[in-house]
């Protein structure tokens, strides 16, 4: 189980470094893209698509996993104050497995789509160059599919109780 765990972190953090990565790599783009259009007047090629089809989907569904990883989902702990230990080791792991099942569900949907776009080659097109866009559509499921293990692989700590590693100790 411990494995488990510790692959579970490394794909999560992985994945977050990968849209931080293409955080870094819009803001360069862009950056240059505007500094070149007011000094030079040259616009870099298909900016917009790929800001809107690749750098915003990776960097808002690839951490996905480690959001879910350090609980940083949000949370309402309204009733929590009324309630024991017990009840509150319950109700975190019914939420783990509610959120599990959406995740999974929300996989298997988006792959059907990735799967679909794939087999049509989907495209668009950006100064009469043909632009694929169908690899995009394959980081959804990755990132549901990973929350969703996330959210199954601390079910055990959450029904024994246990705290696992803070989020810090667990990324270093």
């Amino acid at each position: 189980m411990a494995m488990l765990y510790r692959l579970t972190n490394l794909a999560a953090v992985g994945l977050a470094l990968l849209g931080t990565l293409g955080i870094l790599l819009m803001v360069v783009h862009i950056t240059l893209d505007v500094l070149l259009r007011s000094t030079l007047s040259i616009s870099i090629p298909a900016t917009l698509e790929l800001v809107t089809r690749y750098y915003l989907i990776t960097l808002a569904l690839l951490p996905l996993g480690w959001v879910e990883w350090r609980r940083g989902m949000i949370r309402v702990e309204a009733l929590e104050g009324m309630m024991g230990p017990t009840l509150i080791r319950v109700s975190d792991v019914l939420v783990s497995i509610l959120s599990a099942a959406i995740y999974v569900v929300l996989a298997v949907a988006t792959w059907d789509k990735a799967m679909e776009q794939y087999q049509i080659g989907a495209y668009v097109m950006s100064l009469n160059v043909p632009m694929p866009v169908w690899p995009t559509y394959f980081v959804l499921p990755a990132a549901f599919a990973l929350a969703a293990l996330v959210c199954l692989v601390r079910l055990p700590l959450l029904a024994a109780g246990t705290s696992y590693d803070t989020p810090a100790q667990d990324e270093r």
